[in-house]
């Protein structure tokens, strides 16, 4: 019962709405995620690894490479992400992998310009640029999470629709 409580109150907070249905190969340049504690981890894929931002086999929080069963650890699928053609958040495709107010407060007017800049960046790179940009912060680090180095190789923005997700539910229940 408490489970289920807790699923209902931080399941919008996990930012893309995963769908299923639409089944396809990964293909160089996807953007993929799976599921990972509270967070999701996402990576690229670049037709052999995954190129992601996270713990390496150091301990040290950098950009590298993992086969794919390495990146998923006990996930039982992965999310291929699939980007509009305008700025707005990613689709996430679950793929099964047989291996494995009335008045906006202020912050709210800082979140909509926020939006607006982002839209103004927004490009959506093709697979083999996105697959090349991955590759090309290979052992840089300064990433915020996964999902930040993944948006960045696929949009040229970095970001976490998770992140913003969680300050957005917590905006709304904390009353000042």
């Amino acid at each position: 019962m408490a489970e289920n409580l807790l699923g209902m109150l931080f399941g919008n907070m996990r930012g893309n709405k995963t769908r299923r249905g639409r089944r396809r190969e990964l293909v160089r340049g996807d953007v993929i995620c799976v599921e990972d504690s509270f967070l999701k981890r996402y990576g690229i894929w670049d037709g052999e690894k995954v190129i992601f931002y996270g713990k390496d086999s150091k301990g040290v929080y950098r950009v590298h490479k993992r086969l794919l069963p390495d990146f998923m650890q006990d996930a039982e699928s992965i999310s291929i992400c699939e980007f509009p053609e305008k700025y707005g958040r990613p689709t996430e495709w679950e793929q099964p992998v047989s291996f494995a107010s009335v008045f906006a407060p202020p912050t709210r007017y800082r979140q909509l310009l926020e939006h607006l800049l982002k839209a103004r960046k927004y490009k959506r790179y093709s697979h083999e640029e996105t697959a090349s940009r991955a590759e090309s912060r290979l052992g840089t680090d300064g990433y915020g999470t996964s999902e930040h180095f993944a948006l960045w190789c696929k949009t040229g923005i970095a970001e976490s629709h998770e992140l913003e997700s969680i300050r957005d539910f917590w905006e709304r229940i904390i009353v000042y």
